[in-house]
């Protein structure tokens, strides 16, 4: 018998995190998972009724030697691979290859292209760190392609941001800025996504509400008679333990007004209160921003891989 049919793939449960989660770790070396960070990247789906999450385990002899995830979204062309990763041991044997054949075998015949990590609404990493060389090879050995870099700052939290000023100078303008209410402000949050930014941050956006105290901050201003929210930004919506920022966005109509300045600040204050030392602001575009408004500074570089799959 072949080491190729001694390999069993099935899909994995949350109940395997205690296997797979000694493998993420030895082959993760640039990121420290917690289990219920892990369980967070590779179970929990922001939109469960509308995307179908999957994670395939390869074992051999009933103990695990690789995993990879998969994600498709109803109705998208694109599908995705997440995290991956494959025991140091057994590398070299087409496991890594089995599995990407596993998950694109599954997917429905609608997909067209496929996308490493860059998951959407589940925030880890848009793309692969080139420091993983390993993974880097084994993509571009599918025949994935590099697109555009992206990068994620880090803000050191050694103070705190006095937004007094700025909030004075708001409020005279007419434009309230405040922590949101998770008892009163959801047909609010309700209306300002879905005019402007989307399922994807409503859905974060709840994330933030949920947690003591809300951890998502708003900026209101009377419109057509009416108060609506004009600005937000929110932290720890997903990968909390590492201090991460976002999102965060303004409408057209209430942009260069410093709104997006002040809003930041009061989530990095939430942060250093919560104990962080710095904040991880990811995929990143408005990079000179950031830099002016805090410091933040270019931690990490992640190469973006896409392949058009003929089928």
């Amino acid at each position: 018998m072949s080491q190729r049919d001694e390999i069993r793939i099935r899909i994995a449960a949350r109940a395997d995190l205690s296997a797979i989660a000694p493998l993420a770790r030895a082959a993760f070396t640039l990121d420290a998972f917690s289990d219920a960070l892990l369980a967070e990247k590779l179970f929990d789906a922001p939109l469960p009724d509308a995307e179908l999450w999957q994670t395939y385990l390869a074992e051999r002899d009933g103990r695990p030697i690789g995993f990879m995830q998969s994600v498709v979204r109803r109705g998208n062309p694109k599908g995705w691979v997440g995290l991956f990763a494959v025991d140091a041991g057994a590398r070299r044997q087409g496991i890594a290859r089995r599995l990407f054949e596993n998950t694109r075998a599954a997917w429905p015949s609608r997909i067209t292209s496929a996308e490493i990590l860059a998951l959407p609404g589940n925030y880890f990493a848009p793309g692969l760190d080139p420091r993983y060389t390993s993974g880097l090879s084994f993509v571009e050995a599918l025949g994935f392609t590099r697109g555009r870099d992206c990068v994620n700052l880090s803000c050191k939290l050694w103070r705190e941001f006095d937004t007094a000023a700025e909030e004075s100078r708001l409020a005279a303008a007419g434009i309230e800025i405040r922590r949101a209410d998770c008892r009163s402000d959801g047909p609010l949050l309700d209306a300002f996504f879905a005019s402007d930014f989307g399922a994807d941050w409503r859905f974060e956006a709840e994330q933030a509400l949920r947690q003591s105290p809300e951890a998502l901050h708003l900026a209101l201003r009377p419109i057509d008679g009416t108060t609506r929210i004009v600005a937000f930004s929110a932290h720890g919506t997903q990968n909390r333990e590492w201090g991460f920022f976002g999102p965060m966005g303004t409408t057209p109509a209430a942009r260069g007004l410093g709104l997006g300045r002040v809003l930041l600040w009061r989530c990095l204050n939430d942060m250093r209160a919560a104990g962080h030392a710095s904040s991880v602001i990811p995929w990143v575009g408005p990079i000179r921003f950031y830099h002016d408004a805090c410091g933040a500074v270019v931690e990490r570089v992640f190469w973006r891989y896409q392949m058009d799959l003929v089928r």
